[in-house]
């Protein structure tokens, strides 16, 4: 398949993702430590049962991306734990929005560590992003600016690094290999750290808690596969990283639909429109 098509399948699964997340982690029991070993752990297992289907598991890399399995480790830990913490702060269609500004990362980082070609236009495209950002913040003239935006905003910075490095690693190595261990690092560190997470573990147990999370594992697991193979099929990471932003719409919209998110929805809904706009531009 072409990368365009295994870009659109990951807009379509991920789309789903934040539903899911505001909907396990507005629950008072749950616990972002404990969260982020459940859903990677399981995600993890299916990344395996899914190299195995394909006769690809081979866990041996390079010895010169030693460096970039510590890096990404680094970055990607604390971005899925501010994520989780925002997620219980604000609702899923802020968080989605706000995750978007780690496209302007992507670019920034193509171009730096990845050595690809960055437009003026591209430029304006980064500038627009943050604009719709900012109206979605407006209320009562004024911004509304807390804990959970601050999250939001230094995890977006943190997934969008996490990507760039990625994208290195998949210059050589294979992607559903790369998977096991973008799933099965972090949880790794967060447990050698954190030991007393696994306590509270209980709580993914329940019948209920445990579907979502299967669901959630699913979606996770092909959408972050599909687009990995976006760009080793051929897609320019400073192209794929904002063009995926491109699923706050349908985030937004569902979250609407299903979670009744409908709190300052104009200037969601303007907000949202302009950031599709910037990440267009970015094309």
């Amino acid at each position: 398949m072409s990368w365009q098509i295994y870009l659109l399948i990951s807009i379509l699964l991920i789309s789903f993702i934040g539903l899911l997340q505001r909907s396990l982690m507005k629950d008072d029991r749950a616990n972002p430590q404990a969260h982020t070993i459940a859903f990677l752990g399981v995600g993890g297992i299916f990344a395996i049962i899914l190299a195995l289907f394909e006769g690809k598991l081979n866990l041996y890399f390079p010895s010169f991306l030693l460096w970039n399995f510590v890096l990404l480790v680094i970055l990607i830990t604390p971005a899925y734990l501010l994520n989780y913490r925002a997620y219980k702060q604000i609702g899923a269609s802020e968080v989605v929005l706000f995750l978007a500004t780690g496209r302007l990362w992507n670019v920034v980082g193509a171009y730096i560590f990845l050595h690809e070609s960055v437009s003026v236009q591209q430029i304006f495209g980064a500038i627009v992003i943050v604009l719709g950002v900012a109206i979605t913040r407006f209320e009562q003239r004024k911004f509304i600016f807390n804990s959970g935006v601050f999250f939001a905003l230094i995890a977006a910075f943190l997934y969008g690094m996490s990507d760039i490095d990625g994208y290195y690693i998949l210059r050589f190595y294979d992607a559903t290999n790369f998977l096991i261990y973008a799933e099965f690092l972090p949880v790794i560190a967060i447990m050698l750290l954190q030991p007393k997470s696994l306590a509270k573990l209980t709580h993914y147990f329940h019948i209920d808690t445990a579907i979502k999370l299967l669901i959630l594992c699913i979606c996770d697991i092909f959408g972050t596969l599909a687009l990995f193979l976006a760009y080793q099929v051929g897609g320019k990471a400073s192209i794929i990283g904002p063009l995926s932003a491109t699923r706050v719409l349908i985030a937004t919209i569902l979250a609407i639909i299903i979670l009744h998110e409908r709190k300052n929805i104009t200037n969601k809904i303007i907000g949202t429109i302009v950031t599709i706009v910037g990440v267009l531009l970015l094309l």
